[in-house]
């Protein structure tokens, strides 16, 4: 929503919490009022009529212009229920739409068979009732969704309805499925005599709704068909890594972007072979060029991209981040490298959707780690005198869905950690691990092995692991001892300098100390290694800890510390800076 001239940002920002059970704003905006005097500056100012306060329909949110605070009404986690779309049992196509479907030499005997029908429907992208093709999705013939396709590829699914595959009962009656990407690619498959076809109902944008019914694909052989671009390919990466390279296969569609398109330059007899013709993923062992055909055409086409950023410039401008990496992580005990990397994977978690799974043993019972992630995203201590119980609930619903934890029962070694991390990958879709610390593993080094050559077998499990799953593994190690000023590196930790050559992210969080050598809350981010030049250089993060709430601010905003809730501030929480003179900022705190 518009908010207005942007120099408030460093004024006092309050993110105000209004329960559902009580009379407030929101509920006098629906009775055809917008403006209304600010609850929270009215009282105090001399225009106490004044009518700053804006509401905006859209967002369900309210804003003072005057005193910068914003309202939203909160709503306490329950069960989601569904909308179940109205089934018009309509199969007739107009005239319009047999021409588009002939276009794409799809038959009507494939649309009857798939129920797809015309109507008209309220389309946002025209903001108003157009003539749709409806696209409808069953599980065992009931209805759940429906899918409206307008002119100009305006697309829309049945507001509130249950996100699920397309053509979801081919899952059940299989054990070959192809997937692709789009309806239009899935009845080409169809319209060929593939009926154990289904489709993503979203296009690429995510494959959340795969947690719900990975299992229905156990034993089955999965062919992917999604599109031959940047973001088809990223959707193809992230079933390989969910359904496991070994159950997969790939379909090559030569120049062409998608299905449909070689059904349409090649014909039905060549869309079949490429179904025939799908390729193993190599697991191991020798790679043909002709593999990865589309990589290089995204490489060729987009070049090197820099990694994922977090939104700030005193971090990004010295690091960004990728998966299928290994990142080291030292630091002598108290410099706080723990709360840095949990600091990292929650801004890489609210910006990018990354999931996380934590072996982290020195933090049982893991209510303090949890404790720890609430802070950092609530921006409040993890107390119920500086939080309130909507913060509690707003938490948990939104951690439990995105942080998980591995504690073998009996081994603690790293392929036992590995084994219960691939499952996350598969049921939870997680991006990101945390091994903390590299001390803690069970080290089971062989009777004629050397340490350095099991702490080099050891790495090169982790870095194969990331890259076969596409995740960012962080691995938190220990320095030996060190001068109380000496700053390490990754040399520096126990047992061999493979610490350094085998890694792609390496670097140092050091506490600076003062002038009579105690601890400040000064952080110093030493970024001594990056691999590949497109993600990053060596350098110096200056930071200052947040003790508030764990964050590590720029060193020059300690006036202006981000307190915010990200949970409710997805959008900007990395943009705005909120002051809270409660508290005395230059105090010293241990981690």
């Amino acid at each position: 929503m518009n908010q207005g001239n942007q120099s408030y940002q460093y004024k006092k920002k309050i993110m105000k919490y209004q329960s559902s059970n009580t009379k407030s704003i929101f509920e006098l905006s629906f009775n055809g009022k917008k403006r209304h005097s600010c609850p929270e500056c009215s009282d105090s100012r001399s225009k106490n009529r004044a009518k700053d306060l804006q509401y905006y329909h859209d967002t369900d949110t309210a804003y003072c212009f005057h005193c910068n605070s914003t309202f939203f009404q909160y709503k306490p986690f329950e069960k989601k229920e569904y909308v179940v779309p109205v089934w018009k049992n309509k199969t007739e196509l107009t005239n319009k739409a047999v021409k588009y479907f002939e276009g794409r030499m799809i038959s009507q005997g494939t649309l009857n068979k798939m129920k797809v029908y015309s109507d008209t429907e309220w389309m946002p992208q025209f903001k108003k009732e157009v003539e749709v093709i409806c696209f409808p999705f069953f599980i065992n013939n009931d209805l759940i969704n429906i899918k409206f396709r307008g002119a100009k590829k305006s697309f829309k699914l049945n507001s509130g309805s249950r996100l699920v595959w397309y053509n979801y009962d081919a899952i059940l009656e299989h054990d070959e499925i192809i997937i692709t990407e789009g309806e239009i690619d899935c009845l080409s498959f169809i319209e060929v005599g593939f009926e154990n076809c289904i489709s993503v109902p979203n296009g690429a944008k995510s494959a959340e709704f795969l947690d719900e019914t990975i299992n229905l694909f156990n034993g089955k052989t999965i062919i992917l068909a999604t599109d031959n671009d940047n973001k088809g390919i990223e959707l193809r990466d992230e079933f390989i890594r969910r359904f496991g390279s070994e159950n997969c296969r790939l379909v090559t569609f030569k120049e062409c972007k998608d299905a449909n398109q070689y059904f349409l330059r090649y014909g039905g007899l060549e869309l079949q072979n490429a179904i025939k013709n799908a390729r193993d993923i190599p697991v191991e062992g020798n790679i043909e060029i002709k593999s990865f055909r589309a990589d290089l055409e995204d490489l060729f086409i987009n070049g090197m991209v820099k990694g994922k950023t977090i939104y700030q410039d005193e971090i990004d401008k010295y690091c960004t981040w990728e998966t299928r990496r290994l990142a080291i992580v030292t630091g002598r005990p108290g410099s706080g490298k723990s709360e840095f990397v949990d600091y990292l994977i929650t801004k890489l978690n609210i910006i990018n959707g990354w999931k996380a799974a934590y072996f982290t043993p020195e933090n049982y019972p893991l209510k303090y780690h949890y404790a720890k992630l609430y802070e950092k995203y609530i921006g409040k201590k993890f107390s119920s005198s500086k939080s309130e119980n909507i913060d509690f609930d707003l938490a948990y619903e939104y951690i439990s869905e995105n942080f998980f934890y591995i504690l073998p029962d009996k081994e603690l070694t790293i392929d036992k950690i590995l084994e219960n991390a691939k499952r996350f990958v598969k049921t939870k879709g997680i991006k990101c691990l945390v091994i903390d610390p590299y001390n803690k593993l069970d080290h089971q080094i062989g009777r004629n092995e050397t340490e350095t050559q099991y702490i080099s077998k050891l790495l090169d499990k982790l870095t194969m692991f990331a890259k076969l799953n596409d995740i960012l593994i962080f691995l938190i190690a220990h320095p030996t001892k060190l001068e109380i000023t000496e700053i390490p590196n990754l040399y520096s930790i126990s047992g061999s300098a493979h610490f350094y050559n085998k890694t792609d992210y390496g670097f140092t969080v050091h506490r600076v100390f003062d002038s009579n050598n105690l601890m400040t809350n000064d952080i110093e981010i030493h970024w001594q290694k990056i691999k590949f030049k497109n993600l990053g250089e060596q350098g110096v993060s200056e930071l200052r800890y947040n003790y508030i709430n764990g964050r590590f601010e720029n060193r020059g905003a300690i006036d202006y510390w981000d307190n915010s809730n990200w949970l409710v501030k997805t959008d900007d929480f990395q943009k705005n800076s909120e002051f809270d003179s409660e508290y005395d900022q230059s105090e010293t705190v241990p981690f």
